[in-house]
């Protein structure tokens, strides 16, 4: 069953328990960006957007506007990144911790212990569940993150 709730005077939200509620208030954002806000700011917020309109022959509101989803576009990749990692099991976990930190097959092989055959195995269903190709797009992935934990 679906149905809607109100979140607050301008944003509504689907709830189904087989919709990803990311998805849904992310499709909310980008309607209510799509209408005519105000926004509020302290001054010197303000006074930087104005700047930066200027420097972009733009409004601030346009500016504003933009910014807001760019910042909504990147709290949605991350979101996507963090269910992916939830998606690996612990060892998966541990070695993608080791590949972002740069460290070779063989290195990771020797420092847990097992074959760099299996290592090889891990890395590869990791960037599967990724859907990345290479390491470095794994890493690019994870680099606002610390896995320092892991290791």
């Amino acid at each position: 069953m679906i149905e809607w709730g109100r979140i607050d005077n301008s944003l509504f939200v689907l709830y189904n328990e087989t919709v990803n509620a990311f998805d849904i208030v992310w499709r909310g954002v980008r309607n209510w960006l799509r209408r005519r806000r105000t926004f509020a700011l302290d001054v010197d917020s303000y006074e930087l957007l104005e700047r930066m309109a200027e420097r972009q022959q733009r409004t601030p509101q346009e500016v504003a506007a933009e910014l807001l989803e760019q910042a909504a576009q990147a709290q949605e990749r991350q979101s996507w990144v963090l269910i992916c990692w939830g998606q690996l099991s612990p060892r998966q976990q541990q070695i993608t911790a080791y590949v972002c930190r740069g460290d070779s097959t063989r290195q990771i092989a020797a420092q847990l212990h097992i074959a760099p055959t299996t290592v090889k195995s891990h890395i590869e269903i990791v960037l599967r569940k990724f859907g990345v190709n290479s390491r470095a797009a794994l890493r690019q992935h994870l680099a606002p993150w610390d896995l320092n934990e892991y290791l």
